[in-house]
């Protein structure tokens, strides 16, 4: 007599296959993933290093765009001079224009980095128009030239220096500032122009303080006695005590070689502007 197979209760799942019947287990084992990968001190490794190496990326990303890179970049300064006339005391009337001008020089940092001011300095000449027989231009433009140009119906004999001085009393410029200097000169009767040399020594690190850099001195500008500019060495705070480096082996040695040991990029922007005069004859 046979019997039915018992009824499954509603909603019952199919029995698991038994632990003999084959291949029920090799899928589960294939994907199984070995002791060591399963590893809390391996999964831990794994996201110290990933945190390590995207913390060195973006310090090396950091230091050389913001750093290197300006470091290496052209260090640049503009100069901007320029003369104009100002009102003749006693507020004008018949007697002859004013040669009073009020100096104006300008200095820009176009560079992407802060620049250090080291003392700098200009100086002012009046340059004379004489008329001069035009046959003349080919013996007097034979050469070399010097600082005033040849003309050919005219000569230009320069003044001695009627002015100069320490220009910026800035130590610094940051990117993109401009510093000015403003003075006024008075320039003799006859002047027909006016030439004006401006020296700016800058640095691209910050120099050193208690004025290591030049052996505890400052470096300040006169004159020689053939009114040449010449670069001094003084005390701070003691214009007795400076010394003169008109001697281009000494000016080697105790200021340019040690500037640029200290910055390869320090340079000495030199600049000069020649601009004529209202009222010159």
């Amino acid at each position: 007599m046979s019997s039915d197979p018992p009824t499954r209760p509603q909603g019952e799942s199919e029995t698991p296959p038994r632990k003999g019947m084959p291949g029920a287990r090799s899928g589960a084992r294939s994907l199984r993933l070995p002791a060591w990968l399963r590893s809390p001190s391996l999964h831990e490794w794994v996201r110290t290093s990933g945190i390590l190496i995207a913390a060195s990326w973006g310090i090396y990303t950091f230091v050389w765009k913001e750093i290197y890179v300006p470091s290496q970049a052209p260090a640049s300064i503009s100069l901007a001079i320029s003369l104009t006339p100002i009102a003749a005391e006693g507020g004008g009337g018949p007697s002859s224009p004013s040669l009073q001008r009020e100096l104006k020089v300008s200095a820009t940092n176009a560079s992407t980095r802060r620049l250090y001011l080291l003392s700098s300095f200009w100086e002012l000449f009046p340059i004379r128009r004489q008329a001069l027989d035009r046959s003349t231009f080919p013996s007097r433009a034979s050469g070399p030239f010097d600082a005033i140009h040849v003309e050919r119906g005219a000569v230009l004999q320069p003044y001695p220096t009627e002015a100069a001085g320490k220009l910026f009393v800035d130590d610094h410029i940051n990117p993109g500032e401009t510093i000015h200097r403003s003075v006024i000169v008075s320039l003799p009767a006859g002047a027909y122009a006016a030439q004006v040399d401006v020296l700016v020594p800058v640095l691209t690190r910050e120099p050193p303080k208690g004025n290591t850099l030049l052996g505890g001195r400052v470096l300040e500008w006169g004159y020689d006695r053939t009114d040449v500019v010449i670069p001094l060495l003084c005390v701070e705070g003691d214009p007795s005590d400076c010394l003169r480096l008109d001697d281009p082996d000494k000016q080697d040695r105790l200021m340019d070689r040690k500037l640029k040991a200290f910055d390869s990029n320090y340079f000495l922007n030199e600049q000069s502007v020649q601009v004529g005069l209202a009222g010159g004859s």
